[in-house]
């Protein structure tokens, strides 16, 4: 029992350190496609299967790790969950369900434990998953997607991510690297995208966590902030995929608009004037200059999370500064204008109304 405390006290200052390079040659755990695990208590070995379904990187089969190692990758919560389940199991002979990484991404996957005690007094603890059993329709079927997506993406010009049910990084392609400015992928291969916006940049993980959650495929254009601070317009889509009952993922392609033309981007941002661009369907607020980002202290995650009209502009003055763009009026509008800090600012606002390829965008000068 103590070899498995002074492994739970070492496996979270592991996870502390996020960036710490895995030894090579040395496989560790995943949640999606795990089929069983046995841990050695006296030895603090971990042998488990893994599925073939998921397999990116030829680890399909038994794999044995200490236990430190074989959870190096797993999110702290769930090598918690994991330790805790051993222990039980050890204390009273029998253990869970635990769940595991289910949260807002779906349904988890779910493990019970037995402890096994072999001759010469050696204690062995056998987890399996307490799913239901797989839908031959849906799992079997397509056991070999993995293999099949790395075939088709290899040596694809667009770059391609592969994110676990889980959300566990599980397979990029050279152009994904090169096109996110990532240098070493084991600094982000088999973590949690959830855990490394710093490594692939804050849009990318909340495009993947989002289709992970709604399960339904997503295409467009967006503007992609990299970890660097840099940002580019992607076109993109993302395809959720089912292997069985709970294991699947999303499969992430995109590829640079404009790659050699003018970055307009820059060019909106040279304006000394605060502008901002907000969407005419659904009153998202897509972009911001420098300007306005200051001014107003808006950041990626504000722009994204809720409409202008419940963050900086009341709806009835979002509905004068329509009426004023289709007017062509050259006379400034005075509106109150909430920004980001808190701050209630009185401003002259010029709108104007741009059609776009996916609908109309109302354009908002503010004046000083």
């Amino acid at each position: 029992m103590s070899a498995v405390e002074k492994v739970e006290r070492q496996v979270p200052e592991r996870e502390a350190d996020a960036g710490g390079k895995a030894p090579d040659g040395n496989a560790a755990l995943s949640i999606a496609g795990l089929g069983f695990f046995m841990v050695d208590v006296q030895t603090k070995k971990l042998v488990w299967m893994e599925s073939p379904s998921l397999d990116f990187e030829h680890a399909a089969g038994l794999n044995e790790a200490s236990l430190s190692n074989a959870l190096r990758n797993l999110a702290q919560n769930d090598q918690k969950q994991i330790l805790s389940l051993i222990q039980h199991a050890v204390k009273y002979g029998s253990a869970g369900p635990v769940e595991l990484g289910g949260d807002d991404l779906g349904n988890g996957l779910s493990l019970i434990a037995t402890r096994y005690q072999a001759e010469g007094g050696r204690t062995f603890v056998i987890a399996v998953s307490g799913t239901d059993a797989e839908d031959e329709a849906t799992g079997t079927a397509v056991r070999g997607v993995a293999p099949l997506i790395r075939h088709l993406v290899e040596g694809s010009e667009k770059a391609v991510l592969v994110v676990d049910s889980f959300g566990y990084l599980r397979y990029a392609n050279q152009s994904l690297y090169d096109l996110f400015h990532i240098n070493d992928p084991t600094l982000c291969i088999g973590r949690n995208i959830a855990h490394i916006p710093n490594r692939v940049g804050k849009t990318l993980t909340s495009v993947v966590l989002t289709t992970l959650a709604r399960r339904a495929p997503v295409d467009g254009s967006k503007r992609f902030f990299l970890a660097s601070g840099d940002s580019m317009t992607l076109t993109y889509d993302l395809i959720p995929f089912r292997v069985s009952s709970g294991l699947g993922g999303v499969v992430f392609s995109a590829e640079k608009v404009n790659d050699c033309a003018v970055d307009f981007q820059q060019i909106f941002n040279l304006v000394h004037s605060p502008l901002l661009v907000v969407d005419l369907k659904t009153r998202m607020l897509i972009s911001a200059n420098a300007s306005a980002r200051k001014t107003f202290a808006i950041t990626e995650q504000m722009m994204e999370s809720a409409p202008i009209t419940e963050t900086m502009l009341h709806p009835r003055t979002f509905v004068s500064l329509i009426e004023h763009a289709r007017k062509s009026s050259s006379t400034p509008l005075q509106a109150t204008v909430s920004g980001f800090d808190g701050v209630t600012r009185s401003k002259r606002l010029r709108a104007s109304v741009v059609d776009g390829g996916s609908g109309q965008y109302l354009v908002i000068e503010s004046k000083h």
